[in-house]
Protein backbone atom coordinates (compact mmCIF):
# COMPACT_ATOMS: atom_id res chain seq x y z
CA UNK A 1 0.00 0.00 0.00
CA UNK A 2 2.78 2.43 0.94
CA UNK A 3 4.71 1.61 -2.20
CA UNK A 4 1.66 2.28 -4.41
CA UNK A 5 1.03 5.59 -2.66
CA UNK A 6 4.70 6.58 -3.07
CA UNK A 7 4.60 5.77 -6.81
CA UNK A 8 1.39 7.74 -7.27
CA UNK A 9 2.79 10.81 -5.47
CA UNK A 10 6.07 10.69 -7.37
CA UNK A 11 4.26 10.48 -10.73
CA UNK A 12 2.11 13.48 -9.77
CA UNK A 13 5.20 15.50 -8.88
CA UNK A 14 6.88 14.62 -12.20
CA UNK A 15 3.83 15.58 -14.30
CA UNK A 16 3.30 18.82 -12.36
CA UNK A 17 6.74 20.05 -13.49
CA UNK A 18 5.93 19.26 -17.13
CA UNK A 19 2.89 21.58 -17.05
CA UNK A 20 4.45 24.66 -15.48
CA UNK A 21 2.71 27.99 -16.00
CA UNK A 22 3.79 29.91 -19.07
CA UNK A 23 3.39 33.68 -19.64
CA UNK A 24 1.09 34.53 -22.57
CA UNK A 25 1.43 37.43 -24.98
CA UNK A 26 -1.65 39.44 -26.03
CA UNK A 27 -2.29 37.36 -29.17
CA UNK A 28 -2.20 34.06 -27.26
CA UNK A 29 -4.29 35.52 -24.43
CA UNK A 30 -7.01 36.66 -26.85
CA UNK A 31 -7.48 33.01 -27.91
CA UNK A 32 -8.16 31.88 -24.32
CA UNK A 33 -11.84 31.39 -23.55
CA UNK A 34 -13.62 30.60 -20.33
CA UNK A 35 -16.53 28.25 -20.08
CA UNK A 36 -18.75 29.93 -17.54
CA UNK A 37 -17.75 33.51 -16.74
CA UNK A 38 -17.76 34.61 -13.11
CA UNK A 39 -20.50 33.63 -10.64
CA UNK A 40 -21.17 35.42 -7.36
CA UNK A 41 -22.94 34.49 -4.15
CA UNK A 42 -23.28 37.03 -1.34
CA UNK A 43 -24.64 37.19 2.20
CA UNK A 44 -25.02 40.69 3.63
CA UNK A 45 -25.87 41.28 7.31
CA UNK A 46 -26.56 44.91 8.21
CA UNK A 47 -26.75 46.12 11.82
CA UNK A 48 -27.36 42.67 13.26
CA UNK A 49 -29.18 43.11 16.62
CA UNK A 50 -27.80 39.80 17.92
CA UNK A 51 -24.22 41.16 18.07
CA UNK A 52 -22.61 42.12 21.40
CA UNK A 53 -22.89 45.92 20.89
CA UNK A 54 -25.59 46.50 18.26
CA UNK A 55 -25.98 49.93 16.71
CA UNK A 56 -29.17 51.66 17.82
CA UNK A 57 -28.90 54.88 15.80
CA UNK A 58 -27.24 54.33 12.42
CA UNK A 59 -28.18 56.72 9.62
CA UNK A 60 -27.77 57.12 5.90
CA UNK A 61 -28.52 60.60 4.61
CA UNK A 62 -28.55 62.47 1.33
CA UNK A 63 -28.50 66.27 1.31
CA UNK A 64 -30.16 68.49 -1.29
CA UNK A 65 -29.67 72.24 -1.54
CA UNK A 66 -32.77 74.02 -2.83
CA UNK A 67 -32.97 77.83 -2.76
CA UNK A 68 -30.17 78.06 -0.18
CA UNK A 69 -31.75 75.57 2.26
CA UNK A 70 -30.13 72.14 2.70
CA UNK A 71 -32.67 69.40 3.28
CA UNK A 72 -31.69 65.80 4.11
CA UNK A 73 -33.45 62.55 3.40
CA UNK A 74 -32.55 60.40 6.43
CA UNK A 75 -32.87 56.61 6.53
CA UNK A 76 -32.48 55.46 10.14
CA UNK A 77 -31.31 52.00 11.26
CA UNK A 78 -30.97 50.15 7.97
CA UNK A 79 -30.80 46.47 8.94
CA UNK A 80 -31.52 42.90 7.92
CA UNK A 81 -30.06 40.03 5.95
CA UNK A 82 -29.76 39.75 2.19
CA UNK A 83 -28.71 36.53 0.41
CA UNK A 84 -27.97 36.64 -3.33
CA UNK A 85 -27.08 33.56 -5.40
CA UNK A 86 -26.36 33.15 -9.08
CA UNK A 87 -25.27 36.67 -10.10
CA UNK A 88 -23.06 36.20 -13.19
CA UNK A 89 -20.64 38.27 -15.27
CA UNK A 90 -19.80 37.13 -18.80
CA UNK A 91 -18.06 38.75 -21.76
CA UNK A 92 -20.00 37.81 -24.88
CA UNK A 93 -19.75 38.72 -28.54
CA UNK A 94 -22.29 40.58 -30.69
CA UNK A 95 -22.90 39.49 -34.32
CA UNK A 96 -20.68 42.36 -35.54
CA UNK A 97 -17.74 40.87 -33.59
CA UNK A 98 -17.58 43.45 -30.79
CA UNK A 99 -17.69 42.36 -27.15
CA UNK A 100 -20.18 43.29 -24.45
CA UNK A 101 -20.56 42.61 -20.74
CA UNK A 102 -23.57 40.43 -19.90
CA UNK A 103 -24.63 40.71 -16.26
CA UNK A 104 -26.90 37.81 -15.38
CA UNK A 105 -29.64 38.68 -12.90
CA UNK A 106 -29.37 36.75 -9.63
CA UNK A 107 -31.28 33.48 -9.75
CA UNK A 108 -32.31 33.74 -6.09
CA UNK A 109 -32.57 36.69 -3.68
CA UNK A 110 -33.73 36.18 -0.09
CA UNK A 111 -34.62 39.04 2.27
CA UNK A 112 -34.84 38.43 6.01
CA UNK A 113 -36.25 41.40 7.98
CA UNK A 114 -34.47 43.72 5.55
CA UNK A 115 -35.44 47.37 5.77
CA UNK A 116 -35.21 50.49 7.92
CA UNK A 117 -36.76 51.88 11.10
CA UNK A 118 -37.71 55.30 9.76
CA UNK A 119 -37.52 57.59 6.74
CA UNK A 120 -37.65 61.35 7.24
CA UNK A 121 -36.96 64.63 5.47
CA UNK A 122 -35.37 67.24 7.73
CA UNK A 123 -32.89 70.11 7.77
CA UNK A 124 -30.64 68.61 10.51
CA UNK A 125 -29.35 65.20 9.45
CA UNK A 126 -28.04 64.40 12.95
CA UNK A 127 -31.03 65.74 14.90
CA UNK A 128 -33.96 63.74 16.24
CA UNK A 129 -36.18 62.22 13.57
CA UNK A 130 -38.92 64.65 12.63
CA UNK A 131 -41.80 63.99 10.29
CA UNK A 132 -41.33 60.22 10.17
CA UNK A 133 -42.63 58.97 6.80
CA UNK A 134 -42.76 55.31 7.86
CA UNK A 135 -40.70 52.14 8.03
CA UNK A 136 -40.00 49.25 5.71
CA UNK A 137 -39.44 45.58 6.48
CA UNK A 138 -39.12 43.02 3.68
CA UNK A 139 -39.18 39.29 4.32
CA UNK A 140 -39.30 36.86 1.39
CA UNK A 141 -37.61 35.58 -1.75
CA UNK A 142 -37.36 36.60 -5.39
CA UNK A 143 -36.35 34.34 -8.27
CA UNK A 144 -35.18 36.09 -11.44
CA UNK A 145 -33.82 35.32 -14.86
CA UNK A 146 -32.39 37.36 -17.70
CA UNK A 147 -29.44 39.63 -18.45
CA UNK A 148 -28.43 43.26 -18.30
CA UNK A 149 -26.19 43.91 -21.33
CA UNK A 150 -23.64 46.74 -21.45
CA UNK A 151 -21.35 47.83 -24.31
CA UNK A 152 -19.37 50.88 -25.32
CA UNK A 153 -20.22 53.17 -28.24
Amino acid sequence: MRRTLALLLSSLCLTAGAYAQQPLDDAALSDVSGADGVNFAMRLNLNDPTLANPSTDSRISMGFNVDGTTTHVVVRNLCGKLDIYGLTLDVEQKPDGSDYLAIGLPAHVKYTDFGFESLSVQTDRDGPVSGDLGRLSVHGTINMQGQLRMWAH
